[in-house]
């Protein structure tokens, strides 16, 4: 691939960002289909949704990838850059537009509640991230200042907040299919949906050093615990009490990874 292709790419990255940030911004302010993607989620209500203040976690994830576009902008056009820029453009490939797409697209399914669409959408997505975190080796000690600052973080919190978002996806799926879990209760639902993110978390911490997914399950499940301390039905506390075990045991683990002196940066 030649340089000016490698500009190209990461023009075209920037604009596939700022079209799903403005498909955000429309779901977000009930342009789209006229409700916000929150009020859609109250549709379906289930014990494993976050409170609305967790989402939030959105800005970051977007600030995140806004820096990463701009970094690889900055690569194309800089004098001197091209070896980099190569480098960084040939490893993304096109996944990076595949993800806004699927990104923007699930938006799209899951306001105009095709919500089974959602979840192949979501599972698209992790799909993407998962392939971008295995080109990058993402967490990997060794590499230079600026991809741990403008693609490991960004991507590592995406990615794990794209993992419990799937679950709740398929969460909320079950709940508009009327499923009864095979006589599984709510309860033991979400806490085994809360299991499942903990051993993803684990198993990134441990096994990448991706401290960046392990910190996004703890804000995850805090969402949960803050959800079901407003709601105090009682169904909440078997779920609190194992969110604030989950959460202190991937707490204690990113410190031990960082502890293990392989810095985040």
């Amino acid at each position: 691939m030649s340089i000016p292709h490698f500009r190209q790419q990461a023009f075209f990255n920037l604009v596939a960002l700022l079209v799903v940030i403005g498909v955000n911004v429309m779901a977000n302010t009930a342009t789209l289909n006229g409700r916000t993607t929150g009020e859609i989620s109250g549709l379906y209500p289930n014990l494993f949704t976050p409170a609305g203040v967790t989402f939030s976690i959105w800005s970051v994830i977007y600030l995140g990838l806004l820096a990463f576009a701009g970094y690889q902008l900055w690569l194309a056009f800089a004098p001197g850059r091209e070896a980099e820029l190569a480098r960084m453009m040939a490893r993304m490939g096109p996944w990076f537009l595949l993800s806004c797409l699927a990104n923007a697209c699930w938006l799209f399914a899951w306001h105009y509640e095709l919500i089974w669409l959602s979840v192949l959408l979501m599972i698209f997505l992790l799909f993407t991230l998962v392939r971008i975190h295995a080109r990058f080796r993402i967490a990997d000690p060794a590499a230079p200042l600026a991809e741990k600052a403008f693609v490991f973080f960004p991507f590592g919190v995406y990615f794990g907040w794209v993992t419990i978002a799937l679950l709740a996806n398929v969460t909320a799926l079950g709940v508009g299919m009327g499923w009864n879990g095979y006589g599984v209760g709510g309860v033991y639902w979400s806490i085994g949906c809360m299991i499942l993110g903990t051993l993803a978390g684990l198993f990134m911490i441990f096994r990448f050093n991706n401290v960046w997914y392990g910190l996004t399950g703890v804000w995850a499940f805090y969402g949960i615990i803050l959800k079901r301390d407003a709601v105090a039905s009682p169904d909440s506390p078997p779920i609190v009490a194992a969110g604030t075990i989950i959460m202190a045991v991937l707490a204690l683990s990113v410190l031990m990874q960082l502890l293990r002196k392989r810095p985040l940066i």
